[in-house]
């Protein structure tokens, strides 16, 4: 994937787990992937949840996964202010 990281436009969060062994979604792919997103001054972050595999088993990992996936959503796409002629209720 990193060698298209120059068509993405959108904001990116990378999760993967440290120890994935799942053929063709090595940790690598994701840093060298981030790095690439980064160099071209694209908005990422790359989360790499220790001792973790394809799935993640561990209730701090799969906690730590919410929380970044919410602030992520938040950060993106809730809007700061409501649109004029709304409340926030």
């Amino acid at each position: 994937p990193f060698m298209h990281a120059n068509k993405i436009n959108s904001p990116l969060l990378l999760i993967h787990g440290e120890a994935d062994n799942n053929p063709g979604t090595f940790p690598l792919q994701s840093e060298r992937f981030y790095q690439a997103l980064k160099g071209l001054g694209k908005e990422c972050r790359l989360v790499i949840l220790p001792l973790e595999s394809h799935s993640y088993a561990a209730k701090e990992s799969v906690l730590h996964m919410l929380h970044e996936m919410d602030a992520w959503l938040h950060t993106h796409l809730v809007p700061s202010s409501p649109p004029s002629g709304t409340s926030a209720a």
